[in-house]
């Protein structure tokens, strides 16, 4: 059902993020002890059990299970294998399609990554966006261009000033399952901390940096994750507010807190780049483990169980967003359940529906008195009336649109504006060439 299927995604989401952080790691270091740790503090973190256990965020779980498969595949680019570049292109759209905002936020660290570390060029790390960006087209494209219809800019634009954690709420804070509030905590509120031995991972990589910083792969990679660690931390403090408010796709971000996943990934380098060069590598791997499992040991519990039923669910007649930023700015949530698709206004008769799906209604009128007949879906572009074959003319909110006495056809469709069309096109056009790129890969003669 559709709750076993959410589980499966966040139960799989978990798994996949730890094996991709493995081949990852393993690819880039070369030592299997060293990516197994890094792997485990990927995956051991507060921040991806809060995203499971407390907000249930499937979108953002996914993404991060799917990220370190684009860091392998540009290890595998500079390496030379072959369907590296195919393997990121697929991740990057994965990404992309799982959590948009979760890509927005990594999409800086990937380049650098690519262009500084790795040192690939410009057109090898192209080809791979061209690729994600193409597939994931059919999304991105419409999302970008019709995002100016929803409320999400009036609802969401200044959310974010009231969400920065304080420095000591990064370092502790008690675990709970409610709602974010850092600048005024109430009891039971979600937990914001890095996770101590997180931080303290980062703490013994900037020893190790200043004692071997000779060494070019300490200086750079461990460099690499000391900055985005130290910014990962300034992003959410309130000391950043001046680059929030003056970055337009900050905002779009909501939460700081969002930026913790750049800690948890630099921590993972961290962790392996101990592994590969410190002494004594097997005794501080046993004990990274055992501190980082232990260390959340209590973060992967439930707090109570919710069951009501797939029903429950299927028959929702709210938004299904916490503030209905995805509505249309011409329309409001609900107070009560919509009587039907289509209703009487003005004047009365029968309504019979003979299709109702969510893109295509169907309907039979028969109106005893002329008057108005209301359809009950917030219109948004795309969207077509037609009474007996004649289109009406577009009205917001909810369209409302004359009746004549007699029998009458009411034909409701949602189709795709051009912008959509521009979109679909491009991810079709970037499928036959994902097509060609396989077809090539396996018979390269």
């Amino acid at each position: 059902g559709y709750v076993d299927c959410v589980k499966a995604v966040l139960f799989s989401s978990m798994m996949m993020s730890g094996v991709g952080m493995y081949l990852f790691l393993k690819a880039f270091f070369n030592m299997r002890l060293a990516a197994f740790l890094g792997a485990v503090f990927y995956l051991y973190a507060p921040l991806r059990f809060l995203n499971v256990y407390v907000s249930a965020s499937v979108g953002s779980a996914l993404a991060v299970g799917i990220l370190p498969y684009i860091f392998w595949a540009m290890v595998g680019i500079k390496n030379g294998k072959k369907g590296s570049s195919l393997v990121g292109g697929i991740s990057l759209a994965g990404l992309i399609l799982a959590h948009n905002v979760t890509a927005l936020i990594f999409a800086p660290l990937i380049l650098a990554f690519g262009w500084v570390i790795l040192r690939l060029r410009s057109g090898q790390v192209g080809g791979m966006f061209i690729l994600g960006l193409g597939l994931s087209c059919w999304f991105w494209l419409p999302a970008v261009f019709e995002a100016q219809y929803t409320r999400f800019g009036e609802i969401f634009g200044k959310f974010y000033q009231d969400q920065f954690p304080s420095f000591w709420q990064l370092i502790r804070s008690p675990w709970g399952y409610g709602l974010s509030h850092p600048q005024k905590p109430e009891i039971g509120d979600m937990s914001y901390q890095i996770g101590l031995i997180h931080i303290a991972v980062m703490l013994l990589l900037t020893l190790l940096f200043w004692v071997r910083r000779e060494i070019r792969e300490i200086r750079v990679i461990g460099g690499f994750a000391m900055g985005v660690f130290a910014m990962s931390v300034f992003l959410m403090l309130k000391i950043s507010l001046p680059l929030w408010e003056n970055l337009p796709f900050l905002s779009l971000v909501q939460f700081p807190l969002r930026f913790q996943i750049w800690s948890v990934f630099a921590a993972s380098l961290a962790a392996a780049l101990l592994i590969k060069y410190l002494p004594y590598r097997k005794i501080i791997f046993v004990i990274l483990l055992i501190l980082v499992i232990y260390a959340n040991r209590n973060h992967w519990h439930i707090n109570e169980e919710f069951s009501p039923g797939e029903d429950y669910y299927l028959n929702l007649k709210t938004t299904s967003t916490t503030y209905g930023e995805h509505l249309p700015k011409w329309g409001q949530v609900a107070d009560q359940p919509s009587p039907g698709k289509l209703e009487f206004i003005g004047g009365g008769g029968e309504i019979r529906v003979i299709r109702d799906k969510s893109n295509d209604i169907l309907a039979e009128v028969e109106a005893t008195t002329g008057g108005k007949l209301r359809f009950n879906q917030i219109y948004f572009p795309g969207w077509e009336i037609k009474v007996d074959g004649q289109g009406v003319a577009e009205s917001y909110g909810l369209p409302l649109f004359d009746i004549k006495t007699g029998k009458h056809t009411v034909l409701a469709e949602f189709k795709n504006t051009p912008v959509r069309n521009i979109g679909d096109g491009i991810s079709v056009v970037t499928v036959i060439i994902v097509i060609i790129i396989i077809c090539k890969l396996l018979m390269p003669n």
